[in-house]
């Protein structure tokens, strides 16, 4: 599926905050985030009035610029509104990985400064057993009080709402620059404890940017947020660019359904871990390895097919007139059947990343017409850095350096890069910052890479 290019007014905006207002006002009546059984539909109108209520309660609660808050939730169409509400008070909200204990918990709130969590009740114990030792306790947010109101020492979501319901939501975003702090996020140390990568307003918009000029995505294309907000790619794929393009976003609170999800969202873009294309692999081949042989044989015959066109795309070598109509003809027999029962039927783009991907896997899926494009980033570089546009995928690499952005090898192999979406730094960690950016903002990324003649 090809588009055409959309100019969004939104991602001329120096800022999140501000890109978000004007995509709220361009999509008012639209859908912005909802969950799996439409239980909860939030439209852009009501969740940027929301957004700015929560801004407003944040206030009251003491959070002033540059301020943190702890989230810890599951996917949940209120966590985008919290999100946000934090952003537009000037605070800088982060994730917490709900796997984490008391005492991980604790350092990352202790690390943070944070000044509120907000979380649900499924966390709570857990929560309150981490703020159990803090001189400074920050103060508890319930997205789902129970219906006799939040326990002692919590507030819930409504609540806050109401501390300053008339918040001046876009004053205070004319109140934040660029190079404010958006979010952290906090990377698994395995040497010692998680380092907190800083991202600031202007890191993110240049990966956004650099997004919508290698894929044209449609106005109101669907997005499914399913994987944890704390890494960089939920943040960046799921909250932040659909703030700025107006995707309407699916939530899913169990990672385990999403191949369930797929169908019924039809997304225009899909990024998933190789584990999970490798799933959704295994999953057609065991239903055509089922079929009688009258109906297994010949698909069998047109995926061995396909996989040799596609062989020969990537060698640079010509496919035989013969060979491309018998692909063309299963195409139409057979793959587009498989793509809409996978649910990726209307995709403009389909990713896979944080992890090597076999050479069968991605074959196998450019087979039935789904061009899997690896990339490669980091939670540094605000998620980007390298990608495989989806009309020229190279099965093997992880694409060229995306727009604004420069690579290069240093003497060893590693992959250095520079350009406006390298982080700010490490919180509370001068050090490790400067052993990572040198003095002309070359990040040196510890991945070892090469280059072929394309610059792939």
């Amino acid at each position: 599926m090809t588009t055409e290019r959309v100019d969004y007014a939104a991602m001329q905006e120096p800022t999140l905050a501000a890109a978000l207002r004007i995509t709220a006002a361009e999509n008012a009546d639209d859908v912005w985030v909802k969950n799996r059984d439409g239980s909860v539909v939030i439209k852009w109108a009501e969740g940027l009035s929301r957004v700015d209520r929560i801004a407003g309660g944040m206030r009251q609660l003491g959070v002033a610029k540059g301020d943190t808050v702890a989230l810890m939730l599951v996917n949940r169409p209120e966590f985008h509104i919290v999100d946000f509400g934090v952003m537009v008070a000037g605070g800088v909200p982060f994730s917490v990985y709900q796997t984490y204990t008391p005492a991980q918990i604790d350092y990352l709130l202790e690390d943070s400064g944070s000044k509120v969590i907000v979380t649900e009740q499924l966390y709570l114990d857990t929560v309150r057993a981490a703020c159990s030792n803090l001189a400074n306790p920050p103060q508890i947010v319930l997205v789902d009080p129970p219906a006799e109101g939040p326990p002692d020492g919590a507030l819930g979501l409504e609540q806050l709402e109401q501390l300053d319901p008339d918040f001046d939501g876009a004053a205070a975003t004319s109140q934040i620059s660029e190079d404010d702090l958006l979010t952290l996020i906090y990377t698994s140390g395995t040497t010692g404890p998680p380092k907190g990568v800083q991202l600031s307003h202007r890191n993110l918009m240049s990966t956004i940017r650099a997004t919508s000029e290698i894929v044209h995505f449609p106005r109101r294309s669907r997005v499914i947020s399913w994987l944890p907000s704390a890494h960089i790619a939920e943040r960046a794929a799921h909250h932040y660019i659909p703030a700025v393009l107006g995707f309407e976003v699916t939530s899913v609170d169990d990672y385990k359904l999403v191949m369930e999800v797929l169908p019924e969202v039809r997304p225009q873009w899909f990024f998933a871990v190789p584990r999970i294309w490798e799933k959704l692999r295994g999953g057609l081949e065991t239903m055509v390895s089922s079929q009688p042989d009258e109906q297994r044989l010949p698909l069998e015959a047109a995926l061995s097919a396909a996989i040799e066109k596609v062989r020969l795309e990537q060698a640079g070598e010509a496919v035989p007139a013969e060979l491309a109509e018998e692909v063309a003809a299963a195409d139409s027999q057979y793959f587009a059947a498989l793509r809409a029962m996978l649910g990726l039927d209307e995709v403009v783009t389909i990713n896979v990343g944080a992890a090597p991907t076999p050479v069968e896997v991605l074959e196998f899926f450019h087979a039935i017409g789904l061009p899997l494009a690896e990339l490669w980033g980091m939670s540094e570089t605000s998620g980007g850095g390298s990608v495989n546009p989806p009309e020229n995928v190279r099965i093997g690499t992880v694409g060229p350096a995306i727009p604004g952005v420069e690579l290069k090898l240093a003497e060893d192999g590693e992959i250095l890069i520079r350009g406006d979406l390298v982080m700010t730094g490490y919180r509370n960690m001068p050090e490790e910052t400067a052993a990572t950016i040198d003095a002309d903002g070359w990040l040196a990324t510890g991945d070892i890479g090469q280059f072929d003649d394309q610059m792939y």
